[in-house]
């Protein structure tokens, strides 16, 4: 009699944890990250490498390091793209991206940090959903955060790419031109960002990306 008790209390042990695996692998949809991603950054006049180095807390070393292209000094031509390193995390077991700490300025307010500030890696609502301050109430000189969205590649898709960049598209770029670009087939790219319409202003897509 015992021994039923306790195969029956056993098999509910068991079921129970297979229950709750089964929900944990339900609701956590990111599990690992990568070390690596990139952040094209699109520079618009006044941009320098200090002020991109100090708004995604990375070293000037760092960012050369990766661009090679950019000449041995402070300036940068604006209308160009810089690939800006960062870790890729999986956050809150949630999504792929990375948090940054931006220090406000006066006037600043989330639209304006993620479209100037952040040059469109992000968006109003990304931003704001991430902070407490209320949006008509943002003080200057304050800590915020500014989550990009990333990822470390689709194994089901192709194993031949593990690095990528989150890259906003410009008024003119499309998905043809991005294929030209990157030389990405478009197929794969489009494999890459199911749903996207490749469209200026529609949000950051990932194309993969040279180390």
């Amino acid at each position: 009699m015992n021994n039923n008790i306790s195969n029956t209390k056993r098999h509910i042990l068991q079921l129970g944890l297979c229950v709750l695996f089964f929900i944990v692998k339900i609701e956590s949809k990111c599990s690992n990250g990568c070390d690596l991603a990139f952040a094209s950054y699109y520079v618009t006049q006044g941009s320098n490498l200090t002020y991109i180095s100090n708004i995604f807390g990375q070293p000037i070393p760092m960012i050369l390091k990766y661009n090679p292209q950019i000449p041995r000094s402070d300036t940068i031509e604006s209308g160009t793209r810089i690939n800006v390193p960062f870790s890729c995390l999986c956050l809150n077991g949630d999504f792929l991206g990375h948090t940054f700490i931006y220090h406000t300025q006066v006037g600043d307010t989330y639209s304006k940090v993620a479209k100037e500030v952040f040059a469109n890696l992000t968006d109003e609502y990304w931003v704001q959903v991430v902070n407490r301050f209320d949006p008509a109430q943002i003080p200057d000189f304050a800590d915020v955060n500014v989550t990009v969205n990333c990822t470390c590649g689709d194994k089901h898709v192709s194993k031949d790419y593990g690095l990528f960049a989150t890259y906003p598209l410009q008024p003119g770029e499309d998905l043809w031109s991005l294929s030209t670009d990157s030389g990405v087939p478009m197929m794969l790219l489009e494999r890459f960002n199911p749903g996207s319409n490749f469209s200026a202003g529609s949000g950051p897509v990932f194309v993969p990306a040279k180390g």
